[in-house]
């Protein structure tokens, strides 16, 4: 406890030299003899403990006491007098003195009061300090807990953006509850920039994203952080350097988070994709539908018409009536057969219909 400041206020210079000689020993003390030497010194430094007399020539102790809790209330004040009354005890009691010690005293006594008090004085700063980590601690969990609540909020919203804006938008959503001041861009077909409120992004932002996109998963370059992967990059640029714990945790969290945008953005490309591959499967399957039921048109007119002209044509040819049964047969079999072929091509159609459903479940 040699660092404990140890303050004696007494006039009595005797006394008070000799109450520093007994606590020189454990503590580093200091002597006063009266009000003017001690409310001088208290404009330099603050005691831990005091031990001052109630009765001085130019103040009393209650009152400086008093004077002393405006100041700073974590002092500890011992009076020392030689009016030992309930009177004066209850006095010292109000102005929040730790203990009292009535004159004339043993050494011993001083000694082992002056240590116990000190002892309090320490577990006291010791109970405040834990206290104060207890409550800092608490609010870093429950600061991280809201951050990482927001980080799954976004992964959920993430699932539901089917375009660059709404992911956009559910980005900077995440940003504002971090506090954190971003543009965006993203590297598709071509490449677009995106910033809060749908705003304009400046000329040297878009140039530094594009600068800085191959520089790694995370750069910093004074108070801002760009994140980056393969068709994503956000620029953030009030990123709290300064604040180790914060900017350790913000930068865990981005790093995560342009994962989950760069996973999305792809998922974004292959739905583009396919749905540009349906449009164009769906086009070439009307294509053949179409020319289908043309050809089926035309073949089966034919059919009928080169029918109807031979069963005409019979009493022309003065065919005998097995040559006529011969070739009517003929003429049935081979409408059956397109008959046959007339439904396969309904069938076709019906395949490419299945097909068409299945896709169009695919792309919604």
């Amino acid at each position: 406890m040699e660092n404990m400041d140890i303050w004696v206020v007494d006039d009595d210079r005797d006394y008070c030299e000799l109450i520093c000689e007994v606590l020189q020993d454990d503590f580093k003390v200091s002597s006063y003899f009266g009000a003017t030497d001690f409310r001088a010194a208290l404009k330099q430094r603050t005691p831990d403990v005091v031990l001052m007399d109630i009765n001085l020539p130019d103040a009393d102790g209650i009152t400086l006491c008093k004077e002393l809790n405006q100041i700073n209330d974590d002092v500890a004040v011992v009076f020392v007098s030689g009016m030992n009354t309930l009177e004066e005890r209850l006095k010292a009691y109000e102005v929040n003195a730790v203990d009292f010690i009535a004159k004339p005293f043993e050494m011993k006594e001083l000694l082992a009061k002056v240590t116990s008090v000190a002892h309090y004085q320490l577990k006291k700063r010791s109970l405040i300090q834990a206290e104060s980590m207890s409550r800092n601690m608490a609010f870093q969990s429950m600061t991280e807990s809201s951050q990482y609540g927001g980080v799954l909020q976004f992964f959920r919203q993430c699932f539901l953006c089917n375009d660059y804006q709404s992911l956009a938008t559910a980005f900077f959503d995440l940003m504002a509850q971090l506090n954190l001041n971003t543009c965006l861009e993203i590297r598709g077909e071509g490449i677009e920039y995106f910033t809060p409120q749908n705003g304009t992004i400046s000329p040297i932002e878009s140039n530094i994203l594009e600068l800085l996109d191959k520089h790694g998963r995370l750069f910093d370059f004074g108070c801002r952080t760009i994140c980056n992967d393969k068709h994503v990059s956000f620029l953030i640029k009030n990123m709290p350097i300064n604040d180790e714990i914060l900017y350790g945790r913000l930068r865990d969290i981005i790093a995560v988070v342009v994962e989950g945008l760069e996973a999305r953005v792809l998922d974004i490309k292959r739905q583009q994709t396919l749905n540009k591959v349906f449009v164009d499967i769906k086009e070439l399957i009307d294509n053949i539908n179409t020319a289908t039921l043309e050809h089926d048109e035309r073949f089966s007119a034919a059919v009928v018409g080169m029918t109807t002209e031979i069963r005409s044509s019979f009493h022309v040819l003065d065919m005998t009536i097995e040559q006529e049964d011969f070739f009517a047969s003929m003429i049935e079999r081979n409408l059956k057969q397109v008959n046959s072929a007339s439904e396969s091509f309904n069938r076709l159609q019906s395949s490419l219909a299945k097909v068409m459903d299945v896709l169009s479940s695919s792309t919604t």
